[in-house]
C-alpha cells in the first residue's frame, strides 16, 4: 500500500463535537511529511435531552462489577456520536475523491481493557464498543478501511503526537516539555528527556489535569478548560448583560472595559498558572505536601525517575492557547499569567526552582511559556498513531 492510494484521516473526538482531518504523509512508514491536507468536516453531537452522565464514581463502581448494561438514553446517545463521526469521515473521504481510508481516532474518557470501547467518561455517554460501530457504519457509507482502527486513544496523548510530529509542532526541537491544551476539557502531554510519555504512564506520581483540584476548590479543568472559562463568566455576568458576545466569551467583554470580565481572566491566568507551577515544581521536586489537591494526589509517589528535570518549554494549545497569542488580549491575559507564574516560583520554597525557570528581575526565562497554532494537533496525533498500527502488522496484512 502507498500514501497515493489510500487517503490517512484523523479524528479528533471531543465531548460536543467530532472533527475530522485529511492529512498528508509522503512516507508512511517513516512518518515523514506529516501535514493537514485542506479537506475537514466536524459534527457537533446531537444532545438528547433524556440523556445525563453518570457521576464518574458510579461509572467506575459499574465497571468494575462487571460488563456494563447501559441505559437506552445512554445507548441512543453514543449512537448519535457515532452517526457524528461517521458523517464526518465520510465527508473528508468525498471531498477528497477517496474510497479506501487508514483512520486513527482520539477520544476522551477511559478505554475498555481491548483499547476499542469507552467505559468512563466524563462528559459523554459510554460507548464499550465504540470501534466496532464505527467499522460498521463506514462500511456502510462505502468505505474501505485500508487497515482496521487498532485502538482508541487519549485525545491528551494525541495532542503530544501531533506537536511531535507535524511541521510546526512544538514538541519536535526539545527534548523535555508539557502540553497543556483548553478546550472543552483540559488535555495534557509530555515529552521527557527525549520521549513522549503518556500521562497513563505516570499516574503513581503525576495526576491528570481534570483529576487535581485547584486552590479555589474545583478541579482545573471545571475552571480554565475554554468551556469553563465561559461558563464561569456566563454565569457572573447572568442574563441580564445585553451582549450575546460578552455573556459568551470574558475576553471580549474585558477588552470591552467590563471590571467583572477583566478580573475573571485575571483569575483564569492565576489558575492557569498555578497549574504550569504544579508541572514545574513535580517533575523537578515530586509531588508536594497540598491537602487541599485531595486524598488521590497525597497518595501518588513523591519520588518518581524525571526528578531533577527542568523543562524547556510549556506549551499552551487549542483554544486556550490562541487567546495566550492573541495581541489584542495579551494585557488582560497572557502578560498576567506570566507574572502570575512568575510570582508562584519566585515565592516557592525551592529556591532552585525558581533559578531554573526565572530569569532577570525575577520574570519568566523568555521563551519558556509559548502558544501553539496546531489547533489541529489531536487529528494530527490520531492519523500518527494509525500509521504506528499499521507499521507494526505483518507487512503481508497492510
Amino acid at each position: 500500500m502507498s500514501p497515493n492510494d489510500v487517503l490517512l484521516i484523523g479524528v479528533d473526538g471531543g465531548a460536543t463535537e467530532v472533527k475530522a482531518h485529511a492529512v498528508a504523509c509522503t512516507d508512511f512508514d517513516r512518518l515523514t511529511g506529516l501535514a493537514l491536507r485542506p479537506e475537514t468536516a466536524s459534527r457537533v453531537y446531537p444532545r438528547r435531552p433524556d440523556f445525563a452522565p453518570r457521576p464518574v464514581p458510579e461509572q467506575l463502581a459499574e465497571r468494575d462489577a462487571g460488563p456494563l448494561r447501559l441505559p437506552a438514553a445512554e445507548q441512543e446517545q453514543g449512537a448519535l456520536w457515532i452517526a457524528a463521526a461517521v458523517e464526518a469521515v465520510a465527508e473528508v473521504a468525498r471531498a477528497a475523491g477517496a474510497r479506501r481510508v487508514l483512520v486513527g481516532v482520539g477520544m476522551p474518557g477511559l478505554k475498555t481493557p481491548d483499547g476499542r470501547g469507552i467505559n468512563v467518561i466524563n462528559n459523554g455517554p459510554r460507548i464499550p464498543d465504540y470501534l466496532a460501530q464505527l467499522e460498521r457504519g463506514l462500511a456502510a457509507a462505502g468505505l474501505e478501511l485500508a487497515s482496521p482502527i487498532a485502538a482508541l486513544g487519549s485525545d491528551a496523548d494525541y495532542c503530544g503526537l501531533g506537536e511531535e510530529y507535524a511541521a510546526d509542532g512544538l514538541f519536535r526541537d526539545v527534548s523535555s516539555a508539557y502540553y497543556l491544551g483548553g478546550g472543552t476539557g483540559i488535555a495534557d502531554a509530555l515529552k521527557l528527556k527525549g520521549a513522549l510519555v503518556p500521562l497513563d504512564q505516570t499516574k503513581a506520581w503525576l495526576l491528570k489535569a481534570w483529576q487535581i483540584p485547584s486552590a479555589l476548590g474545583a478541579t482545573f479543568e471545571k475552571l480554565v478548560s475554554a468551556a469553563a472559562l465561559n461558563r464561569v463568566w456566563a454565569g457572573l455576568c447572568g442574563p441580564a448583560d445585553d451582549a450575546a458576545a460578552a455573556r459568551r466569551f470574558p475576553e471580549v467583554a474585558a477588552r470591552n472595559g467590563h471590571p467583572a470580565a477583566a478580573t475573571w481572566l485575571d483569575t483564569a491566568a492565576l489558575v492557569l498558572a498555578e497549574l504550569i507551577h504544579e508541572r514545574l515544581a513535580t517533575i523537578y521536586g515530586g509531588r508536594a505536601a497540598a491537602p487541599h489537591r485531595g486524598e488521590a494526589y497525597a497518595k501518588l509517589a513523591v519520588d518518581h525517575p524525571y526528578r531533577g528535570l527542568v523543562l524547556e518549554r510549556v506549551i499552551i494549545g487549542q483554544r486556550i492557547g490562541l487567546l495566550y497569542a492573541d495581541p489584542q488580549y495579551h494585557a488582560l491575559f497572557a502578560a498576567r499569567l506570566d507574572r502570575h507564574l512568575a510570582a508562584l516560583l519566585a515565592d516557592g520554597p525551592d529556591p532552585a526552582l525558581a533559578r531554573a525557570y526565572l530569569g532577570e528581575n525575577e520574570e519568566l526565562r523568555p521563551g519558556l511559556v509559548v502558544a501553539s497554532r496546531l489547533r489541529a494537533a489531536p487529528a494530527l496525533g490520531a492519523a500518527v498513531a494509525a500509521l504506528r498500527a499499521r507499521r507494526a502488522q505483518p507487512a503481508g496484512k497492510r
